[in-house]
């Protein structure tokens, strides 16, 4: 088993995988004067332009870009420097523990993050409710995202 060693650049760090080795997700943060980049895949164009739609001014977000899906969180006043920590000491547990939806891919029970191809996982459609549930390879079971 490949051993976990995530990569933090100033306010962007990179998880892998705890079994392969592989990206498990990417998390950035905007500050209240960035903009999210609109260049790349249509999914981070597309999420640009709602970033500027529903992302309210003077408001931090924190992207997140997993497995299966990319969006972005408006962060309060109170948590933009615990994320910003959290992203620097490439923490995904500490991400976690601020909101799952900031940190989807990890393990809280295993202490570890996971790639797509290790996750067990399916997206679900319980009306009203809809999002995407799965194992880790340890069995651990969890809601990734609604």
């Amino acid at each position: 088993m490949a051993t976990s060693v995530p990569e933090a650049v100033g306010h962007h760090a990179r998880f892998q995988c705890a079994s392969c080795g592989e990206a498990a997700g990417w998390i950035w943060l905007a500050s209240p004067a960035d903009a999210v980049s609109a260049t790349g895949r249509p999914a981070l164009q597309a999420l640009a332009e709602l970033d500027i739609l529903e992302r309210p001014e003077g408001q931090a977000a924190l992207v997140v870009d997993t497995f299966f899906v990319l969006t972005s969180h408006p962060l309060s006043g109170d948590r933009i420097e615990l994320a910003a920590q959290a992203i620097s000491d490439a923490d995904a547990s500490a991400l976690y523990r601020l909101s799952h939806s900031y940190a989807p891919f990890h393990c809280s029970e295993c202490v570890a993050s996971y790639c797509g191809s290790h996750w067990v996982w399916r997206e679900f459609d319980d009306d009203p409710f809809k999002g995407i549930e799965g194992h880790c390879p340890r069995g651990h079971f969890h809601v990734l995202a609604y």
